[in-house]
């Protein structure tokens, strides 16, 4: 969520700098509302956008799973302690926030209550397919859906009120109203963030350039009806005011034409949006990109510390002779910290990241590599029915949770295949066969999706407090067996 947040609050911040230079002066208002309607339906949408293409990420020499010969292996579902556990942070920020969206949400039916109640309690008549409301109290004229509302007919000339009637029809025709009720379900979602309300507030002022723009009436007249509306009462949030937007910037903006030249500006809007696309999209070019330094790793805005090379016994029994042989393996760097915070598991580590006796861990979440495989099995029965009969291993390793239970990192190398073999080919049962390099693109294509789509878990603990954990994959050393384009255990 924070990384929505900050890739749409860079949407909308270069989008409305852009505006302010270039456009905000100009005459051309239909332009402009589509301008500010799109720009913020861009920010709302392209962070949740995911590129599709080159999207293949080979970790480097940290994924291919080693036998962890000092792990205890935890494969079925742990609950977590029964002891009530204090919340923290994240969760006091969600109270927050749905206490904000109450609140607004409140306003907001305040400001609906206060429509309906005037609207019953006025005086009505008809002009048209419009409804005149008198209200019989002090405010400026203003409108919402297909009704103007003016204190008395009686406080206007009949050249005051045609004025009036040209004005706030003008919203209608344009359909003013929609704009009005998108940007207020927005302040509510994002009743935190101060670019929606500049949006607002922008878009409104465009609105009241364009119902400006249909009164034929000469500029000076007008200008000084505007200006004597300024004394009176706003009106409501869900309608359109007389005196709501900057008078001065609207009675200059009557005598304003925008040259041809100026026209040329209307192009912006394209290299803004691609910008905005290669930028700020989910997953863009450089989101899956690992960066590594030293013995860190960066990914998707989160710093990574790798532990030292450690050497690792391995008993190797041959399946022909029974005969036990004795490996030495080198076990790859893994995590150990991520963004300076102790990254946790089934295993203790010292300051180096050596692994020790001594497990670090009160209580795993509820993911564990028996259930992450289940799911990407079960989800990638599309790309498991294209591959041949036989077992195939998936070298996926180190996947990291953060405190939240969401999956933030992982390391995978390879989709190795073996074909099922008879009796008199046992001795060449460890042997993999080449699998048809398009078809595992594919195959991680889809892995790589479904590991950005994890659903968060319940996270891990120490001492009731949730913590980064790492996931060793004990259930990966398993293959699976495809048969008839089928997974059969």
């Amino acid at each position: 969520m924070l990384y929505y947040l900050l890739n749409a609050t860079a949407i909308w911040l270069i989008c409305l700098i852009a505006f302010d230079a270039f456009l905000r002066r100009e005459s051309y208002h239909s332009y402009n509302r589509f301008y500010l309607l799109g720009t913020f339906a861009l920010g709302l949408l392209m962070p949740l956008y995911e590129w599709r293409g080159d999207s293949i990420v080979y970790s480097t020499g940290i994924s291919r799973p080693v036998v962890e010969g000092a792990a205890t292996v935890k494969s079925n579902i742990v609950s977590t302690t029964d002891n009530p556990v204090a919340m923290n942070w994240q969760q006091w920020l969600i109270l927050l926030y749905i206490a904000g969206v109450a609140v607004s949400m409140f306003l907001l039916a305040k400001e609906i209550a206060t429509l309906v109640r005037m609207y019953r309690r006025g005086d009505k008549s008809k002009d048209g397919v419009w409804s005149i409301i008198e209200t019989g109290k002090a405010h400026s004229p203003f409108s919402a859906f297909r009704m103007v509302f003016i204190s008395s007919k009686k406080d206007y000339s009949e050249e005051q009120l045609k004025m009036i009637l040209h004005h706030e029809e003008q919203h209608g025709h344009a359909m003013h109203f929609i704009d009005l009720m998108y940007m207020q379900l927005a302040k509510v979602v994002f009743w935190f963030h101060p670019l929606v309300y500049v949006y607002y507030n922008r878009l409104l002022t465009v609105h009241e350039y364009q119902a400006d723009a249909a009164v034929d009436q000469d500029p000076k007249t007008y200008g000084q009806f505007l200006i004597e509306q300024t004394m009176l009462g706003t009106a409501p949030a869900l309608s359109h005011s007389f005196n709501r937007s900057p008078i001065k910037k609207r009675i200059l903006m009557l005598t304003r034409n925008s040259s041809a030249l100026s026209k040329s500006k209307m192009l912006l809007a394209l290299p803004i949006t691609l910008v905005c696309v290669l930028c700020f999209s989910k997953n863009a070019f450089s989101d899956d990109k690992r960066v590594k330094k030293g013995n860190t790793i960066t990914y998707n805005g989160n710093v990574f510390e790798l532990s030292k090379e450690e050497n690792d016994t391995t008993i190797v029994v041959d399946p022909t002779n029974g005969e036990e042989t004795m490996k030495i393996t080198v076990r790859e760097p893994r995590p150990i910290k991520i963004n300076g915070k102790h990254i946790y598991s089934d295993y203790g580590t010292d300051a180096n990241g050596f692994t020790t006796i001594t497990p670090d861990i009160n209580s795993i979440g509820t993911l564990n590599s028996t259930s992450l495989k289940q799911y990407l099995l079960n989800n990638m029965k599309d790309v498991i029915a294209k591959l041949k009969d036989g077992t195939y291993y998936l070298d996926l390793n180190y996947v990291i949770l953060n405190e939240t239970g969401a999956v933030v990192y992982y390391g995978y190398s390879d989709l190795r295949y073996r074909p099922f073999r008879t009796s008199t080919q046992a001795s060449n049962s460890n042997q993999s066969e080449v699998i048809d390099e398009k078809l595992k693109n594919e195959f991680f294509k889809k892995l790589i999706q479904l590991m950005k789509s994890v659903p968060k878990t319940k996270p891990a603990t120490v001492n009731g407090k949730p913590v980064n954990y790492l996931i060793l994959g004990h259930a990966f050393y398993d293959g699976f067996n495809v048969q008839d384009g089928k997974i059969t255990m």
